[in-house]
């Protein structure tokens, strides 16, 4: 009987068998880090994702709160406007805003109620003394600057507001309003 000795064909085929049906631990550690750092960074980015939509949602209904109560002051007429028991008393409103009561992540629900509200609102309505006249040596005011703002805490934990402002002419139309920031 006669041993021959193995050819290097004969190597080249069983390792590329082998290399074929298994990988090695190394191959195996690399693509786990690989899949574990894409996993993370895409539970990152749902979160940002989610707090942006988040803040989306609030702000959108702190303007719908503000504008309701804008709508309001813009329908009283200037004597409602300006008496000493009328908006201008108040440095605050409750909104009855008629929005459904899951809305209220980081809104809060006033006592005997179920509608969602900021954590605060507030109204700012003061003469403006660029637009007073005098006439027979009194000072007459023409125009108030109206300014209403709503604060809550966002997901994220920060403070959060919207402001609207607008100015209602006692012998002038008063229906536009603007967002400050």
């Amino acid at each position: 009987m006669k041993l021959t000795a193995p050819t290097s064909l004969a190597f080249a085929n069983r390792d590329a068998r082998r290399s074929a049906c298994a990988f090695t631990i190394l191959e195996v550690m690399v693509a786990t880090m690989v899949m574990t750092l894409t996993f993370t960074s895409s539970l990152q980015v749902l979160g940002c994702g989610l707090r942006a939509v988040d803040t989306a949602r609030y702000t959108t209904l702190a303007g719908q709160i503000l504008q309701s109560q804008m709508e309001k002051l813009r329908m009283l007429t200037w004597t409602q406007m300006t008496s000493a028991t009328g908006p201008m008393s108040d440095t605050s409103f409750t909104p009855d805003n008629g929005i459904s009561p899951q809305v209220t992540n980081f809104f809060t629900i006033a006592p005997g109620t179920t509608t969602p509200t900021p954590d605060s609102c507030a109204q700012s309505i003061v003469y403006d003394p660029a637009y007073d006249v005098t006439v027979g040596g009194a000072t007459v005011h023409t125009m108030v600057d109206i300014t209403l703002t709503a604060t809550w805490k966002g997901a994220d934990g920060i403070q959060r507001f919207r402001t609207y402002y607008s100015q209602y002419a006692q012998f002038g139309i008063s229906d536009m309003f603007y967002t400050a920031h």
